[in-house]
């Protein structure tokens, strides 16, 4: 833990790049993308994404904090938004395409009650994974 808090706050893009890309480990994955700063823009979360540990509770992870509700509500680009449309359609594409799996990592959906009934009225059978939790070791932990 005391590796990830390291490179969140006191490491360069480089350093950071080159663990994230390298490491073998799902939970370093998790911490680093739950307490990542989103100002820092895309290029982080889609390193996560592309190792090949990163297991389907981090990427649903990433899809809600890059505003993946907003997404599932709305399904449209946004044109005063490329990269983050870009991004999230992409990301949500993959989601559905199974290239995540299921790992050791747990996953709690993070909306209210009456978020997820809407979202549950308007997804199709596939688009369900967007709404359902993962059981397993719970790593939202704050660094």
């Amino acid at each position: 833990m005391n590796e990830i808090k390291a490179l969140l706050y006191d490491s360069d893009f480089n350093t950071i790049k080159n663990f994230l890309s390298k490491t073998k480990s799902s939970e370093d994955l998790y911490l680093f993308a739950y307490n990542y700063n989103w100002e820092n823009g895309f290029e982080i979360p889609k390193i996560i994404l592309n190792n090949k540990k990163c297991e389907l509770s981090i990427a649903l992870l990433i899809f809600y904090r890059a505003d993946g509700f907003r997404f599932l509500m709305e399904k449209s680009q946004n044109s005063d938004l490329p990269q983050w449309s870009c991004f999230i359609k992409q990301l949500y594409d993959s989601i559905l395409d199974g290239k995540y799996k299921k790992g050791v990592i747990g996953w709690n959906v993070p909306l209210s009650k009456i978020q997820s009934f809407k979202l549950q009225k308007m997804l199709s059978e596939c688009e369900k994974i967007f709404i359902e939790n993962i059981a397993g070791k719970n790593l939202d932990i704050d660094l």
